[in-house]
């Protein structure tokens, strides 16, 4: 008897090691296969959420976004192996000729993107095209202000203009060839800005930039030069596959050669002018609407009296005046609360279209973006700082309001130095209704939104999402324009026509 339990215990002890550890297995393999359904589920979640997650591509753009993703991995991978390789890290203003060797800039060129919808207008032509078009023109001439600001203008003689010692940029040019240095690139240094900016201080960065804008003003509003500056600032949207676009601009004194200087009505006359034959010599062009800025830094008095104004140009040219927009240094400025008043008065009469959260500050600045939110404003500018107010962000979503997101602009001008790290993902993250905008390119020596789509492609997007987040970058530059519903339906449709035929292409040279 002894005997025999002892041999079933030397028989039955391993069998149960045996079962032991095939039960222990199977536990750990359900634990670990649980682990990775939960991590999957997880992941799926968040993809699903973010912007493009849940578009439904047909056979064709599966094909193309297949070949997008390629591209894409490919380059990210590169620059994981130098972390200094990426080049949206690099600041735009050394990384723009490496940008356009891109495989994926070059396929994001030919996305149609139909509207750009955050462009100021004096900062929308390329500089380049201004120095070789407008430079070289018997009548222009150049003097530096009182505040040493180097300003154009188009005069008959020095002598018409008697506040300021201007000289003719032929002068100009013999006077710097003798001392060796080239006047075409002496002013574009005063049209840009350069690389010896990327260390500076947003202080010195922003003074810089406001001058750009001194130093062109007068040259654009000679009234022949503007009509060829606001058609070059259309054909460089329009080739790069842009069809509308709303301009942010301010209401100009044209004036012509004799001196005579014109109303605002005529300012407008011939910008739509200009636009109608765009139109006309481009039929794919569908046309402009017109945000009217002034600097945020004015009294209430004279605020008032430009809004009565713009509201009157309004009832003249109401499918052409989208709205109203601050523009300036946020910090420098006041804000929006000190204007609620007046604002609020003609809310009725006019979309707003603010500049707000384009800061660094917490608590301060910044709650420009809850005035602008409860001003009802259409879109918001920048809107850098509305992840850090989770209140705001619901308000904003409940109220479909979109961020006009510019990642160059905020990574040149001194709130973000690498856009993997932009706020902006966030909102991507949660599709937030967000368009992507080139702000003031001809600054950063960019033309058309590619540089920006890019930007944001590759440095807030899932290394697997592609085409689907295109897509729909364009999809809400149609849906959040100022544009009506009617003309939203007919960009749609012409749009469409347009992702078609890009699909077909790309496919035909993948064949």
């Amino acid at each position: 008897m002894l005997v025999h339990q002892k041999q079933l215990k030397e028989t039955s002890c391993p069998q149960l090691s045996v079962l032991l550890l095939m039960f222990l297995s199977t536990l750990v393999m359900c634990e670990t296969d649980n682990y990775l359904k939960q991590r999957d589920a997880i992941l799926k979640r968040e993809q699903e959420e973010f912007i493009g997650g849940n578009m439904v591509l047909t056979q064709k753009e599966e094909k193309v976004n297949g070949y997008l993703l390629e591209l894409k991995k490919n380059e990210l991978v590169e620059s994981y192996k130098n972390f200094s390789a990426f080049l949206p890290a690099k600041n735009f203003l050394i990384a723009k000729e490496d940008i356009e060797l891109s495989k994926v800039f070059q396929f994001i060129k030919k996305v149609p993107k139909a509207a750009s919808l955050h462009t100021h207008m004096l900062a929308g032509v390329n500089a380049d095209y201004i120095i070789e078009n407008f430079s070289y023109m018997e009548n222009v001439y150049g003097c530096y202000n009182e505040m040493q600001v180097f300003k154009l203008r188009v005069l008959k003689d020095a002598k018409q203009d008697g506040n300021c010692s201007w000289k003719s940029l032929k002068t100009y040019r013999k006077e710097l060839q003798q001392n060796n240095t080239n006047f075409d690139d002496f002013l574009k240094s005063k049209l840009t800005l350069d690389e010896t900016f990327i260390n500076q201080s947003r202080e010195n960065v922003w003074a810089k930039f406001k001058n750009l804008f001194s130093t062109i003003y007068d040259l654009v509003s000679y009234k022949p030069l503007f009509q060829k500056f606001v058609y070059q600032l259309l054909k460089e949207l329009y080739d790069d596959n842009v069809f509308y676009t709303e301009l942010r601009g301010t209401f100009m004194p044209l004036y012509d050669l004799n001196g005579t200087t014109y109303d605002a009505k005529v300012f407008f006359e011939t910008l739509m002018a200009t636009v109608e034959d765009f139109k006309k010599d481009h039929p794919n062009f569908l046309g402009v609407k017109y945000i009217h800025s002034i600097y945020r830094g004015v009294d209430n008095s004279t605020l008032k009296n430009a809004l009565e104004e713009l509201i009157y140009f309004k009832s003249l040219y109401p499918d052409f005046i989208a709205g109203f927009d601050f523009v300036g240094l946020e910090e420098d400025g006041r804000n929006l609360l000190d204007f609620h008043e007046e604002l609020s008065g003609v809310a009725k009469d006019l979309k707003f279209f603010f500049h707000a959260g384009e800061t660094n500050q917490f608590g301060k600045t910044d709650l420009n973006l809850l005035d602008a939110i409860l001003l009802n404003c259409s879109r918001v500018g920048h809107g850098f700082a509305l992840a850090k107010h989770p209140e705001l962000m619901v308000m904003a979503r409940n109220r479909d309001i979109a961020v006009e997101l510019c990642p160059i602009s905020n990574q040149v001008l001194k709130l973000n130095q690498d856009p993997r790290n932009h706020p902006a993902a966030v909102l991507l993250s949660k599709n937030y209704p967000i368009v992507i905008c080139n702000d003031d390119p001809s600054a950063w020596g960019a033309t058309g939104v590619s540089y920006d789509w890019y930007v944001v492609f590759m440095s807030m997007t899932w290394e697997n999402h592609g085409l689907a987040v295109l897509k729909s970058f364009a999809l809400n530059s149609i849906r959040y324009s100022g544009m009506s519903e009617r003309e939203k339906i007919n960009a749609l449709t012409v749009w469409e026509r347009q992702w078609d035929q890009f699909i077909d292409d790309i496919l035909e040279n993948l064949s």
